[in-house]
């Protein structure tokens, strides 16, 4: 071998060695940036996620009681929980009704969300417990519905449009009452009436908490006809809003307005995240002709009012009410 092949071999064999080393390098350095880095975005990621999540659940959250507000007769929100984690969390919302000036503790509504923000409710969580009503109740298909978290009945109401073949009369079995007992009692109406109409038409001792509104369409109806359905008030298919009368003395003023904050609140449900559906088939439901909602749409059909049996005996011999259900009756002072 003469001296130029031995250069070119040991050339070689350095370059080998070079070429190693500089590999050698540049897989610590990457594994140094790597050590380093990967930490820093898991750290960020988390950050973000936990971010996300945090936004996602005061969102849900601020549209549970939105929806709240067009639906659930008389249950008014307390306050809410949320244990969340990096891809969504529970929430928990306490509720309450309102028995004169007295709140009344209810069942919570508990739910999951995700981590963009896709709230699903745990329908039924508690049940409801069926029992039989009167004959006649039993007979048309009309069950008793008590609360299986409280064990306090559920109200059920009548639409004016169906003719049904027996109407619950509870407004006359008041008597059998003590008088200083609360009670809370479901109106049903015998035709639609504007807010101003029905308003002139109580008795000024008896506190309104919560309005029905006429949501109905035809095809709903004539479902209903059918098997001669009342609507109960845990039904998906009840809306409507609180009375003034309903909320604290110190946010009541004569400025607010129901109908128009109901008004306002379907519509910002209608651009919601998890109650949009509902939202727009209320929406559908009550627009006029002009393709626009505005008050004069907004029919009242029914009503949860409540108070002492006393107070409460003034709807007696009342004919726009056509039918009347006990809900909550309470010895609570």
């Amino acid at each position: 071998m003469n001296n130029e092949t031995k250069d070119f071999v040991f050339d070689e064999q350095q370059t080998r060695k070079l070429v190693r080393k500089a590999k050698l390098r540049s897989t610590m350095k990457i594994i140094g940036v790597s050590v380093i880095v990967t930490p820093i975005i898991l750290l960020i990621l988390l950050y973000g996620l936990r971010q996300l999540s945090l936004h996602n659940a005061q969102k849900t959250m601020d549209e549970i009681i939105l929806f709240n507000e067009i639906s659930a007769p008389n249950v008014h929100i307390s306050n809410q929980t949320a244990n969340y984690n990096l891809f969504g969390g529970e929430i928990q919302t306490h509720t309450y009704k309102m028995l004169g000036n007295r709140p009344y503790i209810w069942e919570p509504i508990e739910g999951n969300y995700n981590v963009f923000g896709t709230y699903s409710p745990h329908y039924g969580s508690y049940g409801a417990i069926q029992l039989d009503g009167s004959a006649s109740l039993a007979e048309s298909n009309q069950l008793e519905t008590f609360n299986s978290y409280t064990g306090d009945r559920e109200m059920f109401f009548y639409h004016p449009e169906i003719a049904y073949e027996w109407y619950k009369d509870s407004v006359s079995e008041l008597g059998q009452l003590e008088e200083a007992l609360l009670v809370e009692l479901g109106l049903s109406f015998d035709q639609p009436y504007s807010l101003d109409e029905i308003e002139s038409k109580l008795p000024p001792n008896v506190q309104i908490v919560w309005w029905w509104a006429d949501t109905y369409t035809d095809d709903r109806l004539n479902y209903m006809r059918h098997g001669q359905d009342t609507v109960k008030a845990n039904s998906p298919f009840i809306y409507g809003f609180h009375s003034k009368q309903s909320k604290p003395r110190q946010s009541q003023n004569d400025s607010f307005d129901e109908v128009d904050s109901f008004i306002k609140n379907i519509e910002h449900l209608r651009e919601s995240k998890n109650f949009e559906w509902e939202a727009n088939q209320v929406y559908q439901s009550l627009v006029g002709e002009d393709g626009t909602l505005d008050k004069g749409d907004i029919k009242i059909i029914g009503a949860v009012v409540a108070g002492t049996t006393e107070q409460l005996k003034s709807l007696q011999n009342q004919t726009y009410i056509k039918a009347s259900t006990f809900g909550v009756i309470s010895d609570r002072k």
